[in-house]
């Protein structure tokens, strides 16, 4: 893929999350686990950090993971792409913003856009703390069963997506 191809997909996404169903911020500090040698969060663990933003986004709206599972059902990853602007090091402070861009009758997909504090914020050279845009994925996921089939989602899991706030 090209990289206005690229560009023109996370435009969408953005756009697709600004108009979401559901939105959601999650803050944390970057765990010393998370980093490696070079001593930035290792590439394959940033899905780590958006794993805790969808759960924490799954508790706020009243349907924690765990009812999923309660069910032996499970959101698996079918589509993932992922964009590195700037890397996380631990103990950065951030916030992991999680919104659902798309729901189907088995599928469900999020945007979620990791953020750091700004230097000059952490400096306290600024009096409202700036965030820099860091990390942005989307997540294409369906619903199975723990025997692998294919499911329909729950349907008290789209009404809590509905539910306004």
């Amino acid at each position: 893929m090209d990289e206005s191809a690229a560009k023109k997909i996370l435009a969408h996404a953005r756009q697709r999350a600004a108009s979401a169903v559901r939105y959601h911020a999650t803050s944390l500090r970057i765990p010393f686990f998370e980093v490696d040698a070079g001593q930035a969060v290792y590439h394959g663990n940033y899905y780590h950090i958006f794993e805790l933003g969808r759960e924490d986004f799954l508790r706020k709206i009243n349907f924690p993971y765990r009812e999923f599972m309660n069910r032996q059902l499970h959101l698996t990853i079918i589509e993932s792409r992922c964009r590195y602007r700037r890397p996380l090091h631990y103990d950065d402070e951030i916030e992991i913003h999680t919104a659902i861009t798309s729901l189907g009758r088995r599928n469900v997909s999020f945007s979620q856009l990791i953020y750091k504090r700004a230097e000059a914020a952490l400096k306290g050279e600024m009096k409202n703390p700036a965030l820099e845009l860091c990390t942005e994925t989307q997540l294409s996921m369906v619903c199975i069963r723990f025997t692998g089939q294919p499911t329909l989602l729950p349907e008290d899991f789209i009404k809590a997506l509905e539910r306004k706030e």
